[in-house]
């Protein structure tokens, strides 16, 4: 067997690197530093107050009014304004979670519907937000004309149908 110039190159560093790797050479470190021992330290134990955290109302028995709609829109009405506030009021004071679900009545078609009621349940969401609610903790859907709570046949029963429920979780 022969070998050129770059095997012997390879056997020269495999055999003095084996070399040096087994030599006390190689683990040569430097001098040894010793640390101080460390005394630990008492400290006196001081009294820990605790706090309960604040009393948060029960709000999934909170009794929300709906907000009603006029025919064919998703504009809050004046005489909703203080039954918003109130739910902001909770919803702040409370850290909590809402549902809001937006309907509308039958007239119309049914996409249209959908669209309308998503209009209203997100109208509802912005004024909340508004008055300083967090965003995250408001869900609002959409029903469309798929739960109604009144009659389709009659103007009354439209108007309750054309809503947005509010729901504490």
């Amino acid at each position: 067997m022969t070998m050129n110039k770059h095997d012997l190159k390879k056997v020269f560093l495999l055999v003095g690197g084996g070399i040096l790797a087994c030599s006390n050479y190689a683990f040569q470190t430097g001098p040894t530093v010793k640390a101080d021992p460390v005394t630990p330290v008492a400290y006196a134990a001081s009294p820990v107050k605790e706090v309960a955290p604040p009393a948060m109302a029960d709000l999934s028995e909170v009794k929300v009014q709906n907000v009603l709609f006029d025919f064919d829109k998703s504009t809050i009405r004046p005489e909703s304004y203080e039954e918003l506030d109130r739910v902001a009021e909770l919803l702040i004071a409370n850290n909590a979670a809402l549902k809001l679900g937006g309907h509308a009545d039958n007239i119309g078609e049914y996409v249209y519907n959908w669209k309308l009621s998503k209009s209203r349940a997100d109208a509802v969401k912005a004024y909340l937000v508004k008055k300083g609610a967090d965003e995250t903790r408001i869900a609002a859907t959409e029903f469309g004309d798929t739960v109604p709570i009144a009659s389709n046949k009659t103007a009354e029963g439209r108007q309750k149908n054309r809503r947005v429920e509010i729901e504490f979780n």
